[in-house]
């Protein structure tokens, strides 16, 4: 009988124990999270600022999004690895720490933090299972039992660490160890559970602060948008949007100084038209622009431009109705196109397959929009989205696909090969 409760024993540590590994974990204080960003943002030295968030983390416990705000501010991709190494065993919640891997330029140095942090606890945790010594009383399984609650509260698994001491405690009921053990968790849990609360009143008073300084500017009322917004900033030192809104607060508050004469005010409106008008032509809204056009030449009736850009959208709308009449692409034949193009087995089979449809047929940016998700790989999507672009009216319009991309640094070729058209 005893023999058959120690196997049980063991058997349900060992189910819980390949989950787990030790790392030592401690939550850092607010203010001193505070402290360490205000200290890097004071400085444009990459190197000082490096130095101050390993000394951050190095000695404080902290989350994945502490982590992520550190990093935002250098620029190095080794930087940011070494300190996430240096960070990964002071991680509190370490289930999210795979969302440190989106700051880096090169998805090459993600993958070396993993297996210098997520894999390495991995591994080591397997190692220690098989170096278990399974001895056959009490004694043994209590101290297993304590070693594997020691090691799921330092993975801040809480609730299951108080359930193995709990069942350490069966074992020896008087034993104090156990019980200091349960009340320490316990403390623990009090502990973080005060500092989200807190994290969560923070983030309530700063959304607040946001909230009334937008209303206060949306209304003009510059002076008290800036009030909100440098309180909101006292709260959240490194919080780039608050500096942002501060700095289009007081470029705003400038403009509407400027704005005292009336002939201010009447560039200021004709300005405005003519960009309305800019974007109403780059979304092929022809009409409109032309409206607002006729109302900016009604404003300075001696500027030649808006008769110059009424004449280029009339030209611009008169081009576009021409191409479509002489070539469109329906939608059913566009839909067997793209299931002619989908039915080939291989990516470059595809490709050829497309570009042969796009020289031959004009398509819409919506069909073609429609086509480049067939490619999975971001690679191949980018490659077809550049041989489109000469085959297409509305090229004005290729911004739109950066969506359909998925990493950065294929956004980032995609509108480099724009600006350059």
């Amino acid at each position: 009988m005893k023999k058959n409760f120690t196997i049980l024993m063991v058997l349900i540590v060992l189910s819980v124990f390949q989950n787990a590994s030790a790392q030592n974990n401690q939550w850092s204080a607010t203010d001193k999270f505070r402290n360490c960003m205000a200290s890097i943002q004071s400085t444009n030295n990459e190197l000082t600022r490096f130095n101050y968030a390993m000394n951050y983390f190095l000695t404080e416990r902290a989350t994945t999004i502490q982590l992520q705000d550190a990093c935002h501010y250098l620029y190095s991709d080794q930087k940011k690895y070494e300190l996430g190494v240096a960070a990964y065993p002071n991680i509190i919640d370490k289930d999210n720490f795979f969302n440190i891997y989106d700051a880096f330029t090169k998805f090459s140095w993600a993958i070396k933090l993993y297996h210098n942090t997520q894999e390495k606890q991995q591994l080591t945790a397997l190692e220690t299972n098989y170096q278990l010594n399974v001895e056959q009383d009490n004694s043994a399984i209590y101290d297993l039992l304590i070693q594997k609650g020691d090691l799921l509260l330092s993975e801040n698994q809480f609730d299951d660490a108080i359930l193995i001491y709990q069942q350490a405690l069966e074992i020896k009921p008087s034993d104090q160890g156990a019980i200091a053990k349960i009340d320490h968790v316990e403390a623990i849990k009090q502990e973080l559970s005060a500092i989200l609360e807190a994290e969560s009143q923070l983030n309530s008073q700063f959304d607040a602060l946001i909230h009334n300084g937008d209303v206060f500017l949306s209304a003009n009322q510059v002076d008290d948008a800036i009030t909100m917004y440098e309180q909101a900033m006292a709260l959240k030192p490194g919080d780039e949007s608050v500096y942002l809104r501060i700095k289009e607060a007081n470029n705003w508050k400038t403009e509407l100084s400027g704005m005292v004469e009336e002939e201010n005010q009447k560039r200021s409106q004709y300005d405005f038209l003519m960009q309305k008008g800019e974007i109403f032509v780059s979304s092929n809204k022809f009409d409109d622009a032309i409206s607002v056009y006729q109302q900016a030449s009604a404003i300075f009736p001696e500027e030649q431009m808006p008769y110059i850009k009424i004449e280029e959208a009339n030209r611009i709308k008169q081009e576009l109705a021409n191409a479509n009449s002489v070539c469109v692409t329906g939608e059913s034949e566009f839909k067997s196109i793209l299931t002619s193009i989908d039915d080939q087995t291989f990516a470059d089979d595809q490709m050829e397959m497309a570009k042969k449809y796009i020289q031959k047929k004009c398509f819409t940016i919506e069909q073609m929009k429609a086509i480049t998700p067939i490619f999975s790989m971001d690679v191949d999507k980018l490659e077809m989205i550049k041989y489109m672009y000469d085959y297409s009216y509305q090229q004005n319009r290729f911004y739109e696909f950066r969506g359909l991309l998925t990493f950065n640094s294929t956004q980032k070729e995609l509108d480099e090969f724009l600006v350059g058209k």
